[in-house]
């Protein structure tokens, strides 16, 4: 009976003890300290609803924001409560509410940073940082809200000292190490007079609405839960087709959310047709990668308006369901996927073209196609121009010689290998575009592409690419608004000095009009656009470009394939004089990746020349008809990497001006005879400095964002410069083009760094 009652008081003292620690559980959180709870659970809840915007449920943006914040407000209650409750139990006389909130409001800033790929170590300082100083800012007010009037102002003041030496500080060192760079965006570049030699100006702004008037029509599902225009408002209904020989992995949430699975995948279009007879060529327009959540397909209106303006079918595909989504993820299959796609569209187009009641019927053009792509949507656009590599077992596909794909247009677009290979195009037109600015691909991919795009001769077929400075990766999408990151990312990556989202569709609607006009309408007004992008500078955005070009006509002479430098091709010798750097090497991008191109990467101190020695075979018989042709890449920036290989500071001084300014360099062709002329190539098109993009607004965190993805802040990328042999006649009579024998390089100033690409002749 003893026992029992000593075990029972025993507990009695234990449970009175508890309630007794537990009583108090609020009592220091008084005071100033709830002001501190105040801007913690503000500053956890607004990094939930940034949160909650990159990973949308598909029922807006206000529910979103809205529930992020209010789960983020039950998460930071359970944590509390649960933290003080532990405290208190310890016996610990702290605010015990405001440490289980500080620590929620901790480790949530944390995830959010994590989640926008910072980096653990960048991460943790940041979200203690953003803590730390959000609690002390709530513990400044709530001790400036107990003071009397005058001496609440003297307070304010005194913090608002305190915060702007604080962000003074910050902007400090956040500054790169080096302030011998100008910023991005505010360098100077020394510009030419912007004369185009031996190439016509085009007549005409391509970006303007050509003669035909057009009409909007949809084709679907007609059971679409989001889009009444693929719905219930369609205009003509597609059946659906069955993808499951091509994906598996349909998770059940992205059933729930589209209304079906991989075995009825819906052909949706969004068509602008021209009015009139036709048969009108047809281009394809399909998007990329983007949440699924936020449609993608509606953000090619402005090309499809212009390209139906003028005459060409434009029909904006959609392919949502196969993009990424934070709670369903995206299909292991989904690059194959969305070329096939493109071919299950191309044929319902031939269904269409033959059912009287169509809209389309008899009006389209199968055997000129064009089909273009963004972002992953460009190289599906590739594959399925190349489809016989992937689907040539595939009898459910539209047959060979039913239709015909005669151009590719890329917008910034991916190029991973698929089932071991990559798309290899031949006598199809292709054109690619990429900004400098891409924070979603940072590297230019559609380089690597045209690079595998090849003429057998005699075909109207050409390929060009244009660079973009101040382009990023969204803005050729309505839709995916400014940022190439979705928040909370968005906060961190955001280049200096982008163009507008109008002006670079303008560039888009120039390129990709212009384009189809020469490949559909055989068009030849705006062919000096494609070879010297400032044919076109009228009409361009300012900023600066780099383009290559080539077509049928072309005929290589020196592709630096060869092992030994001094032969970088049959019937080629080459010999420098002193280069500080000479090799035979692939181009690589910004992660170190091979661009699939290889050239002569020469570096020189102070003057220096390189020759290339060809036989007569080579290149016997020439005209002044001819236009040499040769890429090449200014890659000055890469000397900045190692200023410690220079230790005279005059030469210093001298590698920062040779980085900022055009290169100078001198081509001569000699013939047999010995006879030579002599050229600055600037009179045809300097050789521009490397571009160059930080892209966070922190210039520390380049190295740390997205794993490094960002670090570097160049890629090689080749411009193409034409040199009529008409003009080194003239420059010496003497020279005969039918008996050239040698090119040489000379590059008056140094130091510098190029590698040089494909050298050969086009017709004039």
């Amino acid at each position: 009976m003893n026992l029992e009652y000593s075990e029972a008081k025993r507990k009695n003292r234990i449970a009175n003890g508890l309630r007794r620690r537990l009583a108090g559980l609020r009592e220091r959180d008084s005071g100033i300290w709830r002001y501190g709870i105040v801007l913690l659970w503000m500053l956890s809840g607004t990094a939930a609803a940034l949160a909650a915007l990159g990973m949308p449920t598909g029922f807006g943006t206000t529910f979103d924001v809205v529930a992020g914040f209010l789960l983020s407000t039950a998460g930071m209650a359970i944590s509390s409560w649960t933290v003080a409750v532990l405290l208190a139990l310890a016996g610990a006389r702290v605010p015990r509410f405001t440490i289980g909130g500080f620590l929620y409001t901790g480790v949530i800033v944390y995830c959010v940073l994590m989640y926008s790929d910072l980096g653990w170590k960048a991460s943790l300082v940041f979200s203690a940082a953003c803590t730390l100083v959000t609690l002390a800012i709530g513990l400044a007010v709530g001790a400036i809200a107990v003071l009397s009037v005058r001496r609440r102002l003297l307070a304010i003041g005194v913090a608002a000292l305190a915060a702007l030496v604080t962000i003074v500080s910050i902007v400090g060192v956040s500054q790169p190490a080096s302030e011998d760079r100008a910023a991005d965006g505010d360098r100077e570049v020394a510009k030419g007079d912007g004369e185009v030699r031996a190439l016509s100006v085009i007549p005409s702004d391509p970006s303007q609405q050509g003669s035909y008037s057009y009409r909007y029509l949809t084709y679907g599902s007609g059971k679409d839960k989001h889009r009444a225009d693929f719905g219930e408002q369609a205009d003509m209904r597609s059946s659906s087709v069955d993808a499951s020989a091509y994906i598996k992995d349909w998770p059940w949430l992205r059933k729930q959310f589209w209304g079906f699975d991989e075995t009825a995948l819906p052909l949706n279009g969004r068509a602008w047709m021209p009015d009139g007879d036709g048969p009108f060529p047809v281009v394809l327009m399909v998007h990329g990668n983007h949440l699924m959540e936020n449609f993608s397909d509606d953000g090619y209106g402005y090309l499809g308006e212009l390209l139906a303006s003028r005459g060409i079918a434009a029909i904006s595909v959609d392919e949502n369901f196969l993009n990424y989504s934070t709670w369903s993820g995206i299909p292991d299959q989904d690059m194959k996927l969305r070329a096939w796609m493109l071919l299950k569209h191309i044929q319902l187009l031939e269904s269409y073209n033959e059912q009287e009641d169509s809209p389309f019927y008899n009006r389209l053009d199968l055997e000129r196609i064009g089909l273009l792509g963004h972002s992953r949507g460009g190289q599906a656009a590739a594959m399925a121009a190349d489809a016989e590599r992937w689907f040539s077992e595939d009898a459910d596909l539209p047959k060979n010689g039913t239709y015909r794909v005669k151009a590719v247009i890329a917008l910034a677009p991916t190029d991973t290998e698929v089932d071991g290979g990559k798309p290899e195009l031949r006598d199809i037109s292709y054109l690619t575009l990429q900004g400098a600015k891409d924070a979603d691909l940072v590297n230019f991919y559609g380089d690597r592409q045209y690079g595998r795009v090849s003429f057998s001769g005699h075909t109207d077929a050409f390929k060009a690419s244009l660079y973009i400075e101040d382009a990023n990766h969204s803005q050729f999408n309505t839709s995916w608004g400014r940022s190439d990151n979705a928040l909370p990312a968005g906060l961190f990556i955001r280049p200096k000095k982008m163009l507008e989202a109008e002006d670079q569709r303008q560039i888009a609607n120039i390129y990709v009009s212009a384009f189809a006009e020469a490949v559909f309408h055989q068009s030849k007004q705006y062919d000096a656009l494609f070879r010297d992008y400032r044919a076109g500078s009228e009409y361009l955005p300012e900023t600066r470009y780099f383009n290559q070009y080539e077509d049928g006509d072309f005929r290589p002479l020196v592709d630096f394939e060869g092992e030994d430098r001094t032969s970088p091709s049959p019937g080629v010798a080459a010999e420098a004089t002193n280069l500080t750097e000479w090799r035979q090497a692939e181009a690589l991008n910004r992660q170190g990746e091979s661009k699939e191109g290889k050239g002569a990467v020469l570096e020189w101190r102070d003057e220096a020349s390189f020759s290339l020695q060809l036989v007569p075979s080579l290149v016997g018989g020439l005209d002044n008809d001819e236009i040499l042709m040769f890429s090449l890449a200014n890659m000055g920036r890469e000397l900045e990497a190692n200023t410690e290989a220079f230790e005279d500071p005059d030469e210093i001084e001298a590698l920062q001006k040779a980085v900022e300014s055009p290169l100078s360099i001198d081509i001569e062709l000699e013939d047999l005879s010995g006879h030579s002329a002599r050229l600055p190539l600037d009179e045809f098109m300097q050789a521009e400095p490397q571009v160059a993009t930080e892209f966070t607004w922190l210039p520390r965190l380049e190295a740390v964002v997205s794993e490094g993805k960002f670090k570097d802040t160049e890629e090689p990328v080749f411009q193409t410069y034409e040199l009529p042999l008409k003009d080194f006649t003239d420059a010496n009579p003497d020279f005969d083009p039918a008996e050239w024998t040698r090119i040489t390089f000379h590059f008056n100033e140094g130091p510098g760094k190029v590698m040089l690409g494909n050298v050969g002749l086009t017709a004039g």
